[in-house]
């Protein structure tokens, strides 16, 4: 790498760290706020991440040209899964700050939290899940053939069987006892919408690739996947009108959630949706990676949605820092290892 590479990458780590600085002085002045603002920045990026995986696995198991398209970006990006074994630990720090079974209340059954509700499992749950992905993130680029088949499928697997409880445990576990069946699958699709949206902006294809196709009309599926799978989770809620779901909706009904909600929708879903309909959108280089970049922003809303509304809106600060912070971060280390993912780009169908 040049001594100009060099060079930009201490920008993108410094820049990174005065961010971070920035998230510091929030929590010295607003614990909570700063405890949630790193919880969206953690939760996105890590969508990201974790993401990338999951379409490497996929591809390990069906092929197609996708797959190499967005090899230089999916595998270094999911190669960052280790290191959010460490951004995870301010998290862990901020537990009684952000999440409210801490200390326990009445609507929360004493069983749940004797048995799961409670730090130590939180951490060794969270450690343990993290640290299965970040071992298939190394291992998987480096299998080949049926041994990397395998790998791919028993990952899958396991990432069906956690999601459901890291979901609730990272998002909805801020606002307790408020669960969802679905919540699971909707991360899962989250996740694949963030790092297929994010490959496409920064990814190296050019314009005319056939593989521009598969990936509009891929990134249209888990769009109109993720319209469906929260849209019935919100009717479910309100035909069924109990008091303890109805609530998480209700402390979300000021004019600047319902503001985030709406921007949630017509970027994440609306303009997808409307732009992936139209076959030379699918096949155009620059207005996928608008198309993406409106997906990206959706997803950010959608997260601090999610978890920001107990804490007030002063904490969408740290989360906006926290986002540009770790994003810097890991940019820093995609450039650093797009160079190596060049060089074990799988070819077409395998």
């Amino acid at each position: 790498m040049s001594n100009g590479a060099h060079s930009r990458r201490g920008h993108w780590f410094g820049a990174a760290a005065v961010l971070a600085a920035g998230v510091v002085i929030c929590a010295v002045i607003a614990p909570r706020a700063a405890a949630v603002g790193w919880l969206v920045g953690f939760a996105f990026w890590s969508q990201v991440s974790v993401g990338s995986l999951l379409l490497m696995m996929i591809h390990r198991l069906t092929g197609g040209r996708w797959g190499e398209a967005l090899w230089p970006v999916m595998e270094p990006m999911a190669a960052t899964i280790p290191l959010f074994l460490l951004l995870v630990i301010p998290l862990f720090i901020a537990i009684p700050a952000l999440y409210p079974w801490f200390h326990p209340a009445g609507d929360i059954k004493p069983d749940v939290l004797t048995h799961y509700l409670n730090v130590p499992f939180f951490v060794v749950r969270s450690m343990i899940v993290l640290a299965v992905w970040g071992v298939l993130a190394l291992l998987l680029p480096r299998l080949d053939g049926p041994r990397g088949q395998l790998v791919a499928a028993l990952g899958l697997v396991f990432h069906c069987l956690v999601i459901g409880p890291i979901g609730v445990d990272w998002f909805l576990g801020v606002t307790p006892p408020f669960a969802s069946s679905s919540f699971g699958a909707s991360v899962a699709v989250t996740q694949l919408i963030a790092a297929l949206a994010f490959a496409l902006v920064v990814a190296p294809v050019r314009e005319g690739d056939p593989a521009l196709a598969d990936l509009g009309g891929l990134l249209l599926a888990f769009v109109l996947g993720i319209t469906y799978i929260d849209f019935m989770a919100v009717l479910v809620i309100w035909y069924g009108d109990v008091p303890a779901t109805s609530r998480w909706f209700v402390a979300r009904m000021d004019a600047s959630w319902r503001a985030l909600a709406w921007a949630a929708f017509a970027l994440g879903c609306v303009v997808p949706i409307l732009s992936l309909f139209l076959a030379r959108v699918r096949r155009g280089r620059g207005a996928l990676r608008i198309v993406g970049a409106s997906a990206l922003i959706g997803l950010v809303c959608y997260d601090a949605y999610l978890v920001v509304p107990p804490f007030g809106t002063t904490a969408l600060v740290p989360a906006a820092l926290s986002i540009i912070a770790i994003g810097l971060l890991l940019v820093a280390l995609l450039r650093g290892q797009r160079r190596l993912a060049n060089t074990r780009r799988p070819a077409y169908g395998e």
